[in-house]
Formats: C-alpha cells, structure tokens, sequence
C-alpha cells in the first residue's frame, strides 16, 4: 500500500546475467538469470549437481516454472524426475561429477545417450569425474574393447597404483581418455606401464652421454634408427643401461650386468646399426674401461667353457671371436 500511493515506483529486478552467472552457466546464463535475478544467489550458492540439473533440464526444453526452487532444495531423486519427467538410471551419481562449470546442451544431450546405453553406464559409474570434451570419444572407444582388453587395461592401472600410487594411477587413466583410437590408446597404456629406468651405473663422460629415460631412449631409438625402443624394459628392470657415444658418426652402447664381471658391454652399433671400424671399437673400448665396464669374455662364456659337459673337442673361441656379437662382424 505504501509503494501504490507514496509516488515511488519499486525498483525492478535485474535479470541480466552478471559475469560470474556466465561463466558458471554458460549458454544457460540468460535464463538462469530470469529464474534467479541478479545477485543469482541461490543458484551460484546451490551444489554443483543441482546447478547441473537446472542447466540439464533447460537444455531438454524442459519447463522449470515453479520447480525451480525444489530443484535446488528438494531430495535430489525427486528433483531430477519432476524436472525431466523421468529418472534416468545412473544421473543422480553423475550429476556431482560434471565439473564446476555448465555444459553445452548437445553435451547434456550426449550424456543421457550413454546413461541410456548399458555399457557406457556401466563405464560412466566408476568414473570419479566426468568431463564433456573427451568422454563421448573415450566411451566409444571403451564400448569397442573387448572384455579382454578392457580387464588388461584395468590390471595395468592397478598396476601403476601399486607401483606408485593411486593419484599417479589416476592420472594416467585421465590421459588414456585421451586416445583417438585403440591402438593410441594401447600404446599410451604401454608407455606409463613402465616407470622410468633406475639412475645409470655410470655418470658418462664428455663424449660417452647416459641415455637415462624413456623418452630419451625412444629419441635416439628414431636418430639411429634401430631397435633400441624395444630395450625400454631391459633398461627399467635394471638389466642394462644404454648410452650414446658421440665421437665420429656415433654409436648405441648397451652395457649388461654380469655375475662375474659386474657390468659388460653388451653391444655396440652405429647408425642403422652399423658396424664400428677398429679404431672406433678400441677407443670405445678404452673410454668403458676407465670408467670400469668389461670388454670382452662375458661371465657365462667363461663358465660355460669350464663345463664338463662342453666335450673334449671343443674349442675355446678367442675373446675377438666372443666380441663379434657385440661389435658385429
């Protein structure tokens, strides 16, 4: 009565979205706004599942009207079903899990889809947070594994969680969601499986450099062109330790560890494997032998040839015969 005859017209609400109602509701921001003017305090202040549901259920042309207050109050169950007219299995859970920030529609839309779809319900529950971005390219490729290949990658994650730890299990799961397609994503699985190698036995010199991680065993793998990409386990078991030498055109060393000798050379090779000249080969030699490598006779060789079983008419071969294997011919 005041307000009718004092002359004073009220001041109407603002239902324009503030900066922050944007960036937390996204597209959804104007409506949001005429639900819940300016300061939009119910709504910035509600749990992200009931933020969620609100812009879920707009991006559905759904009426909120007069629901909007049980949307952001009521029993959260009850709310999604007299929000969306049904209660799609598996939202509930998922709701408190899509981030901070609104989706897109379409994405709102993609996520029903998969709840709809057993198998990509069955992957989004044990999902600790849901992201719109790679989830519909990561679900799809998930639905094409089979059992088999999902229960390995399972035991691989598992696996880097007893090794590490779950946090660093977790992040590698998050980068494997990444993957455009299955072999990607096998090899992505494959690369963190492994931790990287144990510190190299010897620190190198100026012209003998330690090739101490996975990636820098992969990259000079590509520079020289062989197969050194396939020794990664030899080298994180701590079996060998591989370095580059950089005198003349270069070479791959392997050194192995031996019961007798402690650590050999196991093989040396050039570029697309490459044998080494003589020269090369002895002033290799020399550089491994000051820092304590063995060249020459491996532990076993020696072994072998004081078995009884060899026979009487074999033959010690020489220590030059014996470095064929690791030079080449």
């Amino acid at each position: 009565m005041f307000k009718l005859f004092s002359g004073v017209a009220p001041v109407p609400e603002r239902t324009e979205p503030t900066a922050l109602l944007k960036l937390v509701a996204g597209e959804f921001a104007p409506a949001v706004a005429g639900l819940w003017p300016d300061p939009h305090t119910d709504f910035l202040t509600a749990a992200t599942s009931r933020r969620h549901l609100v812009c879920l259920t707009l991006a559905m042309d759904r009426d909120l009207g007069a629901l909007a207050g049980v949307i952001l109050r009521g029993r959260l169950r009850e709310a999604i079903r007299l929000a969306l007219g049904r209660s799609p299995p598996g939202l509930e859970r998922a709701l408190g899990r899509l981030g901070e920030t609104a989706w897109s529609g379409p994405a709102y839309s993609r996520l029903l889809d998969l709840l709809a779809d057993p198998a990509a319900a069955k992957l989004l529950r044990h999902a600790e947070a849901i992201d719109p971005e790679p989830m519909g390219r990561a679900l799809q490729l998930a639905l094409v594994l089979t059992d088999d290949a999902a229960q390995a990658l399972g035991e691989a994650a598992g696996a880097i969680a007893c090794r590490s730890s779950p946090a660093v299990a977790r992040a590698a799961a998050a980068r494997w969601a990444g993957a455009e397609s299955e072999a990607a994503l096998f090899d992505a699985v494959r690369e963190d499986l492994y931790p990287e190698p144990p510190a190299p036995p010897f620190a190198g010199t100026a012209t003998l450099k330690p090739l101490a991680t996975k990636a820098a065993l992969r990259a000079a793998a590509r520079r020289y062109a062989n197969c050194l990409a396939t020794r990664v386990t030899h080298a994180v078991g701590g079996f060998s330790a591989y370095y580059e030498w950089t005198r003349g055109t270069g070479a791959i060393v392997e050194i192995s560890r031996d019961a007798i000798f402690g650590w050999r050379l196991e093989e040396a090779k050039g570029p697309n494997n490459e044998v080494l000249d003589p020269e090369a080969r002895r002033a290799l030699a020399a550089e491994l032998a000051a820092l304590g490598v063995h060249v020459g006779r491996s532990g076993w060789q020696l072994e072998r040839a004081l078995s009884r079983d060899v026979g009487r008419d074999w033959r010690l071969p020489s220590v030059a015969e014996d470095l064929v294997e690791v030079f080449g011919a």
